[in-house]
């Protein structure tokens, strides 16, 4: 009577040690890592399926396969449970925190414009992976064919399965029956789709081949239908890499382009306008550059800055990307000086006469000291100009000689001579006009006589019952008068137009 108790205790040790000696396998929620992303529902089946697989193959005494929702349990919550899916980078440290000795979990993504499958499963103690399989399809009921095949032979490589046993369980019902089909093309379906990059100008290429029709954006292109894997390129911009859904005519695609460039930009000065008239040249890194806003990628650029009226300037600067340095050179900029030694003289002897620079006056002659290259430089009260070329850290010496000045006194008095001299010509000249005018009236006056003495022949020419003789005559006296009255009117105007040009002249 008294072993009947400890057979009793023998039988629960026995049971609690096998409970002890199964294993907890851990699936994962299956994860989709491409775009557009399957459906919650076709992930969970799947998921489902695998688990199903499992829960066959496996040897109750050996294994158990956790729920999902004990595996929930263990991470916490949903939420933290599908995070750890998706960003644990060790699948072994997963099954660790969940109390499973082995942990697997599958993973979809895409290629050549397929949907591929991939699984791993590992040994949560030591990492070790125990197996893994990929496949590919091209569409969700092809993955699942591509699961019944090699989930199977994942799970034999397991501890204590049997190949044999891999097998799973035949579905009942009717199966393989096959019928005629209908020809069907086995070409894809083409779609013209417009392409756009922001930036314009990029270069495109379609599942790894570029198009000769579509070399820079915007452009068109004939794709086929289904997920289409386009990757953008642009100087000074990163590759954007993208996989696209092809579904309908002028469908159309917008890329932007994330920048990979800084821009440098350089402000020009010149201190009091001194040579404004020449620009600043420009070198980066041993290249001359025109204009002082410039793009570069990333990177240490060496600077260089040369005027001919001012120091050269010089600096590093570093170029990172999506950021604008500014150099204003306003606060930095100095002018180039040369020596100068400047003297006057005025009628041989040495004077001592103003001295400007720039329109400033900075001392008298004789002058020393140091000069801007460019500037104006100027002397005495008028501020006549000095011609002398500075040279650059080198002294000048220049002299400079003014006119003789005449005295303003003795130009007046000489201006009062002439204006006498000139005023007694003028009044010589008015009577001397008036004589010619008048000898001229004079002349043409009596060139008008002539005229009246010729009319008065004529009229008696044209009397009648007068001897031939008498008319002979009389044609003399008109042809006399009339030869006179022409040359009086010739001389008369003559004299007249003299004496208006002598009044017009003087």
């Amino acid at each position: 009577m008294r072993l009947a108790p400890l057979f009793v205790l023998l039988l629960f040790a026995l049971a609690a040690y096998g409970q002890e000696e199964q294993k907890r396998v851990a699936i994962l929620n299956t994860e989709d890592d491409g775009e557009p992303q399957l459906e919650f529902t076709d992930l969970n089946y799947l998921n489902a399926r695998l688990r199903e697989i499992a829960v066959k193959m496996l040897p109750e005494d050996k294994y158990s396969v956790m729920s999902v929702q004990s595996i929930i349990d263990k991470m916490g919550s949903k939420e933290n449970a599908r995070k750890m899916c998706k960003e644990a980078q060790c699948m072994a440290e997963i099954g660790r925190k969940i109390s499973a000795a082995y942990i697997g979990q599958a993973r979809l993504g895409r290629f050549g414009g397929n949907f591929t499958i991939s699984m791993e499963l590992y040994n949560a103690g030591s990492g070790v992976l125990l197996g893994s399989f990929t496949g590919e399809s091209k569409n969700v009921p092809g993955l699942l064919a591509v699961l019944n095949k090699e989930a199977p032979q994942m799970y034999s490589k397991m501890p204590g399965v049997r190949a044999a046993s891999a097998a799973p369980s035949v579905a009942g019902g009717i199966s393989g029956v096959q019928k005629a089909s209908s020809y069907e093309s086995d070409e894809e379906k083409q779609y013209v789709v417009n392409l756009s990059t922001d930036p314009s100008g990029a270069a495109l290429s379609f599942d790894g081949v570029p198009s000769s029709k579509c070399l820079k954006t915007p452009c068109k292109a004939e794709l086929s239908g289904g997920n289409v894997r386009i990757i953008a390129a642009m100087e000074q911009y990163e590759m954007a890499d993208t996989t696209v859904f092809i579904s309908r005519n002028n469908q159309s695609i917008a890329i932007r382009l994330k920048s990979n460039f800084g821009v440098l930009e350089i402000k020009p000065s010149y201190l009091d306008g001194i040579g404004e008239n020449e620009k600043w040249s420009l070198d980066i890194n041993g290249k001359a550059y025109r204009s002082f806003e410039n793009k570069f990628s990333p990177g240490k650029y060496n600077v260089k800055l040369n005027h001919r009226c001012y120091e050269a300037l010089s600096f590093d600067v570093g170029i990172n990307k999506g950021s604008r340095e500014v150099f204003d050179m306003s606060s930095h900029l100095t002018l180039k000086k040369g020596g100068l030694s400047l003297s006057a003289e005025r009628d041989g002897e040495p004077a001592s006469e103003p001295v400007f620079v720039n329109g400033r006056r900075v001392g008298d002659t004789p002058f020393s000291d140091a000069v801007p290259l460019c500037s104006r430089i100027e002397i005495g009260e008028s501020m006549e100009a000095v011609n002398v070329v500075l040279k650059y850290n080198e002294k000048v010496k220049y002299i400079h000689k003014s006119n003789v000045y005449v005295p303003v006194p003795a130009l007046e008095d000489s201006y009062s001579y002439e204006r006498q001299d000139s005023k007694k010509s003028s009044n010589a000249s008015f009577w001397v006009a008036l004589g010619l005018d008048v000898l001229g009236a004079a002349i043409i006056y009596a060139g008008y006589g002539k005229e009246q003495d010729a009319q008065n022949a004529y009229a008696d020419y044209n009397i009648r019952r007068r001897e031939p003789s008498y008319y002979e005559n009389t044609w003399e006296d008109v042809e006399s008068h009339r030869s006179s009255r022409n040359m009086y009117y010739a001389i008369g105007t003559m004299l007249l137009v003299s004496g208006i040009g002598i009044h017009i002249w003087f």
